[in-house]
């Protein structure tokens, strides 16, 4: 999978006119950088392809972002169709750099698609432009943090209603409350979330919305970013994050992670 990740940062990088400039796409060459982001999204994309027995499932990347996610899965489920969706303006980011994210997205879409034949689609944030029952699986990749808690129950509601009977849907880098990272980022003013969730607090929202956990696990106690230091000590940062895992101290762990199935009532 390391050949796509490749591919989408060359077209980002090639695409990009301001490379000297912070932007979304500049923010996206920033993410690619770093080895431990990228073995985190090739881990989680592994996680989903393990569930996908039928390689012809329709597969909807939710908050797709730069893409990456649902390139990695289609990669993966050749014979599977991918969505991927979008909002036009992401209401959480405030750095006035990302003005013209839409725009950006729709340059990188345009080519990721004719390579990786991937249909890529801006919508409201509000109706996902879909039938109901129209997808196997959706997928939220560093996602639910960024929605608004005024409107998370319209968004599980319509993801809810384009899953079909039995589907799956899969949120992963979900940040937690007890998240040492992210308390120790925003003192070092490398930026944190304003969202983070309590373990007991997400899986209520979830049981909310009559969602069944069918899987969950933590994730990242170390740094992913920035790449340009992360990568320095990438072999060390490895270790190091297996050994905080499987000891206590995992109850700090960044972030939670979910494969959920609708209820069956």
């Amino acid at each position: 999978m390391k050949s796509e990740i490749k591919v989408v940062f060359d077209t980002v990088r090639t695409l990009n006119r301001k490379k000297d400039h912070w932007s979304y796409l500049t923010s996206i060459e920033y993410m690619l950088k770093s080895k431990l982001y990228v073995d985190s999204l090739c881990h989680d994309a592994n996680k989903v392809t393990r569930y996908t027995f039928d390689k012809s499932h329709k597969i909807l990347d939710f908050g797709t972002g730069s893409g990456i996610f649902a390139i990695l899965l289609s990669q993966q489920n050749k014979n599977a169709r991918i969505c991927a969706i979008d909002t036009y303006h992401d209401k959480s980011q405030k750095d006035p750099n990302f003005k013209n994210t839409s725009s950006e997205q729709k340059l990188i879409w345009g080519e990721f698609h004719k390579i990786f034949k991937i249909d890529f689609t801006h919508y409201d944030s509000f109706n996902i432009p879909f039938p109901d029952n129209a997808f196997n699986i959706v997928t939220a990749y560093a996602v639910i943090e960024h929605v608004e808690l005024k409107e998370l129950d319209r968004v599980f509601s319509e993801i809810k209603r384009v899953l079909k009977t039995n589907g799956l849907l899969f949120i992963f880098k979900t940040p937690r409350k007890l998240a040492l990272t992210e308390y120790l980022a925003g003192f070092l003013g490398l930026g944190r979330h304003d969202i983070l969730y309590g373990d007991s607090e997400i899986k209520y929202i979830f049981s909310k919305h009559q969602f069944d956990i069918v899987e969950s696990w933590k994730s990242n106690m170390v740094f992913e970013f920035p790449g340009k230091i992360t990568n320095l000590f990438y072999p060390i940062l490895k270790i190091i994050n297996f050994i905080l895992y499987n000891s206590p101290f995992r109850i700090f762990a960044h972030h939670n992670n979910f494969v959920l199935r609708i209820k069956n009532v």
